[in-house]
This record gives structure tokens, C-alpha cells and sequence, in this order.
């Protein structure tokens, strides 16, 4: 096997089998608001609670959390895959706001009242790496929401968590993930 170094495109193709948690990430800046969906999202650390977010130097959104120094991590519920949508391009600027009932909380950052839980951040460390900046974020206040099943993304298409027991046969539309 030969050891070519891996190309982006390669990478993107594989980190597509990575299921992850679609979040809206919201800030706001210069009296607008600003929002983009993500799922390079996780935790940092619980002491004190930090949470990490991946952000395309390239997303409006970008300028506004590096300016702003404050972001809101939205976790979206199974039901809010058309919301996803919209802030992933099919709306843009203040127009993705207007299909639901938003707030602000410490920061003054979007708020989505009905998230599964929304995570009001304030800015205390970045990290430029390629074409993304790398932001941490204390986390100032969290509102826990509408309950329901996380929205999940992999290989393209948006999913939603289901329990499985061995033995078990798998949920239908579960079988394109290959299980």
C-alpha cells in the first residue's frame, strides 16, 4: 500500500461516515443577527464548561463570532431538519430567523427556545488552522428546551437516534448507514 498524503477532497469523503449532531450556531454583531449550521461542535471541558465549534473563515458567521467574541450553540431536535436547511444556505441573513420564536440570554446571541438545549457562549480562545478558525467558548448561560431525539447528520442525509438492542432489527431507514 503506498503513503501518499491524504488530499481534501479524500478527507471529505471520509469524515462523511462521521455522524454528528446538527447545531445551529447563532451570534450577533453590530445590531445583526447571524446563524449557520454546524456539526463541528463539542464539549471542551466541564471545569469550567467550554464548549468547542469549527467555523469556515469564509461563513459570514465567522467574522461575526470573531468580532463579537460571543456565539449560542442551538442542538437541533429530529424535528428541525427544515430549519437546518435554512441556515445552511436555503435563506440567508435575518430571513432564517423568521420561521421561529427566538430570544437572547447573557451573551446576546439567537437563542432558539425550542432547541433540545442552546449553550450561550462568550469567546475565550481561538485558533486559526486551515481554512477554519477553531473557537472556545465559556459557557455564560444554558436553556434547556423542547424534548425529543437529537438531529443527527451522516453520509449526507439527516437522521435521527435510535435505541437499538442486540438482536434487534434496525429501525427502517437506518439501513443505509450500512449496519
Amino acid at each position: 500500500m503506498e503513503n501518499k498524503p491524504v488530499d481534501a477532497e479524500q478527507f471529505k469523503v471520509g469524515m462523511r461516515s462521521l455522524a454528528g449532531a446538527v447545531n445551529i450556531i447563532t451570534s450577533f454583531h453590530a445590531n445583526h443577527r447571524y446563524g449557520m449550521t454546524a456539526t463541528a461542535v463539542c464539549s471542551a471541558t466541564a471545569d469550567p464548561p467550554t464548549v468547542l465549534v469549527c467555523i469556515n473563515k469564509l461563513a459570514s458567521t465567522h467574522a461575526a463570532v470573531a468580532k463579537g467574541k460571543v456565539f449560542c450553540v442551538n442542538v437541533l431536535r429530529a424535528e428541525d431538519w427544515e430549519l437546518s436547511t435554512s441556515f445552511s444556505g436555503a435563506h440567508t441573513g435575518e430571513g432564517r430567523f423568521k420561521t421561529r420564536d427566538w430570544t437572547r440570554l447573557a451573551t446576546g446571541s439567537p437563542v432558539l427556545i425550542d432547541a433540545l438545549v442552546s449553550f450561550d457562549c462568550r469567546v475565550v480562545k481561538n485558533l486559526a488552522h486551515g481554512t477554519h478558525t477553531i473557537f472556545l467558548g465559556q459557557v455564560e448561560q444554558v436553556l434547556f428546551g423542547k424534548k425529543g431525539k437529537p438531529l443527527l447528520y451522516s453520509e449526507g442525509q439527516y437522521a435521527k437516534l435510535a435505541s437499538l438492542t442486540l438482536g434487534e432489527p434496525l429501525p427502517e431507514g437506518l439501513d443505509y448507514w450500512g449496519f
